[in-house]
């Protein structure tokens, strides 16, 4: 797996080299998902569709319609900041963990439930478009974008109930994503369908697939629950036998605040089943939490 990351970064900086003009830098700082990307225009020749007009339904329609004719190669490093935490915290203060237990309740993994990397390396190959801000009057745009295509990621290391192992793993995804911020209102959503292999046994092969919405009005009431708030969903089983891994459903409500700057801060509640069978050989010996409730505080400007 080294060789192979290593030729995808000799790749990506000899076209980098070559071709500065038609590259993008971009950031995006989360609690839970923090990142720094890099997009590579592939048709120079076009301008990338500017979909500020569309509706949500057009968005959709016209990248699936498109999907075949990609224009977009995307690098892209991640961290998760939350995750990372979760693993400090046991870590570092065993007993303190310990005592966040509340019978069969512990408050800090219900806060980092769901994420089982602490970092990856992405690359994406596909069909985007993008939205600019009229109202801004500037050309930046920023994480005003939509895509549809393949996303590669790669990772070595993997966390079980905020205990990190070592294990070269692989996701190949294929997936349709979007952010757009509008004056008033931000809107994103996420619909995949992927594979993960990993390369420690302990960790079992999965097939799944997921979809996630959220809406931020700063026009509607903040108790909305249409306008403001956001679900996740997501249902995995194994490669090999075909059984139910695990599934997710989180939902989420959100209360804008607009003072110098939009922001929002929001509060999901979930729910992640694990069949017992997303672990096998040690990790599955050491005991499987079937029944986990997920608790998930953000903010974001």
């Amino acid at each position: 797996m080294r060789t192979y990351i290593g030729l995808l970064f000799i790749s990506f900086f000899t076209t980098c080299l070559h071709a500065q003009h038609l590259i993008e830098y971009d950031y995006e700082i989360d609690a839970y998902y923090s990142n720094v990307s890099a997009f590579i225009d592939l048709d120079s020749e076009n301008e990338v569709t500017n979909a500020s007009e569309y509706s949500e339904a057009k968005i959709y329609t016209d990248l699936v319609l498109n999907s075949l004719s990609p224009n977009i190669f995307l690098i892209e490093a991640a961290v998760h900041p939350m995750p990372i935490a979760g693993l400090y915290f046991r870590d570092s203060h065993e007993d303190m963990y310990e005592q966040s237990n509340i019978q069969n309740f512990n408050i800090i993994k219900s806060i980092t439930a769901g994420f089982e990397e602490p970092f990856s390396l992405s690359f994406f190959f596909g069909r985007m478009m993008i939205f600019k801000n009229k109202a801004s009057g500037s050309e930046h745009v920023g994480k005003n974008r939509a895509f549809i295509g393949y996303l590669l990621s790669l990772g070595t290391t993997s966390i079980k109930d905020n205990m990190a192992h070592k294990d070269n793993w692989v996701n190949l995804e294929f997936k349709l994503k979007g952010t757009r911020e509008k004056e008033n209102r931000d809107l994103d959503w996420s619909f995949r369908i992927g594979t993960v292999l990993h390369n420690n046994r302990d960790f079992v092969n999965s097939i799944y697939i997921g979809a996630r919405r959220s809406s931020i009005d700063y026009n509607k009431g903040v108790y909305s629950l249409i306008y403001n708030s956001a679900f996740s969903v997501m249902i995995a089983m194994s490669s090999r036998t075909h059984k139910l891994t695990e599934a997710e459903m989180i939902l989420e409500k959100k209360w804008p605040v607009k003072w110098t700057q939009k922001m929002s801060f929001g509060l999901g509640i979930g729910y992640l089943y694990n069949s017992g069978e997303k672990y096998a050989g040690l990790l599955k010996d050491e005991g499987i939490d079937n029944h986990q409730l997920i608790f998930r505080p953000n903010l974001k400007w």
